[in-house]
């Protein structure tokens, strides 16, 4: 589904990523980890078309990803940001259909009965169909990241990219969105690349890892395999224990 390789990226003179490369399959769930300011961010950003990276490539379904037009680009990919910077009283509904203007005719069609009929399903199944109506900037932050997320499905995208989806969420709400996104891979067999903080929530999604730090690519590998004491101090200079649970790791912190 995505192919990087040996892909550098420079902001005014200084590299912030290094010769990066990896490959996401279809069907997987792909967590990019690391310490702030490691490169995780600056990442996604050069694969969302968002940074022109310097060198290297990277290739989206087997096309280089400088070739796709914007537009065809959104057509196959859904992205949920941190936080977005909306700031237009919309309603919540409107927000949603925002997902279907790039499958328009032309720009003054208007959405079809269909396609409105698939948010109301959508906001339903994610349980928030009572606020449609709702001024979107009513939400709560886990009310607001759970429309965010249902845009980017109703989209119908190959690769779904999701950039700290659960930083509003209660734990709760983390684990149902989460849950949500893994439920779509195996129904739809589309690729999800997530950038996470919480190392126990990616332990019970992920089902590989990229641990970056300082631009780089320290590991690629299994939950299993990465989250080890040792991998953790390097990493994140953290001290913790790690505890197995139904064959999942998950991280006690040390004070």
């Amino acid at each position: 589904m995505i192919e990087v390789k040996n892909l550098h990226f420079s902001y005014y003179q200084k590299s912030l990523l290094k010769n990066i490369s990896f490959e996401v399959g279809q069907g997987e769930f792909l967590g990019i980890l690391g310490p702030n300011g490691g490169g995780k961010s600056t990442l996604m950003k050069n694969m969302l078309k968002n940074l022109d990276y310097e060198s290297g490539e990277i290739c989206v379904l087997g096309k280089d990803l400088k070739d796709f037009s914007l537009k065809e680009f959104a057509r196959i990919s859904g992205y949920v940001p941190q936080s977005s910077q909306l700031k237009t009283p919309l309603k919540v509904l409107d927000v949603l259909l925002m997902s279907k203007y790039v499958g328009l005719k032309h720009s003054f069609s208007g959405y079809s009965q269909k396609d409105k009929d698939e948010a109301v399903k959508l906001a339903k199944s994610l349980k928030f169909e009572d606020f449609l109506e709702r001024n979107v900037l009513s939400l709560s932050g886990g009310e607001f990241q759970r429309v965010l997320l249902a845009r980017a499905i109703l989209k119908n995208p190959k690769i779904l990219f999701l950039d700290e989806p659960t930083s509003a969420l209660d734990l709760n709400y983390a684990i149902e969105l989460l849950n949500l996104c893994e439920s779509l891979i195996k129904e739809r067999n589309i690729a999800v690349v997530a950038i996470l903080h919480d190392l126990n929530l990616a332990s019970m999604f992920c089902s590989r890892i990229l641990f970056i730090k300082e631009g780089k690519i320290c590991y690629d590998g299994k939950v299993n395999e990465l989250f080890t004491e040792e991998r953790l101090k390097e990493i994140y200079d953290l001290n913790c224990k790690v505890l197995m649970q139904e064959d999942k790791p998950y991280i006690l912190a040390i004070k």
